[in-house]
């Protein structure tokens, strides 16, 4: 079992980030059904050119989440844990939004997705940010082994 294919695990610091990335893949897949039965667009440079950058995006989450992961299972400090789980969070966020807006380019329809207002993604960034250039670490909480984060 891998990033891919690891089912949701309600409660758990990776959640959100798999059910995300789940969301994206599968959005992209009802995106590129769509797509495909308009013939005309299949050969347009944009068309072609946006869904290599949405394939991008969406393996980009799925490695970082599997890298969380691994962190997560392994023996990595804390730090390094949630700066890890925050990562996660960000990429397969940014994944799903990215098939979103596609999706109302492409098929000038959006389907509903809850938001995330309960952990902001700007405070990753900061998080993240904060640790990689000045070296501070996120404030104290339960380790993510805990379920925090």
């Amino acid at each position: 079992m891998n990033a891919l294919t690891q089912p949701i695990v309600a409660g758990q610091p990776l959640a959100k980030p798999q059910h995300d990335l789940h969301n994206a893949r599968s959005l992209l897949d009802a995106i590129l059904r769509f797509v495909r039965q308009q013939t005309r667009a299949t050969d347009d440079p944009y068309v072609i050119s946006r869904f290599g950058d949405l394939q991008i995006r969406v393996e980009v989450a799925a490695a970082l989440l599997e890298r969380a992961e691994d962190f997560l299972n392994g023996d990595a400090d804390d730090t390094e844990i949630s700066v890890a789980i925050a990562e996660s969070h960000l990429a397969s966020a940014d994944a799903l939004n990215a098939v979103s807006n596609a999706e109302f380019e492409l098929t000038g329809q959006r389907t509903p997705l809850p938001g995330s207002l309960h952990d902001p993604l700007r405070w990753k960034l900061h998080l993240i940010g904060n640790f990689r250039l000045n070296g501070i670490h996120p404030p104290s909480f339960p380790t993510p082994k805990e379920g925090a984060v």
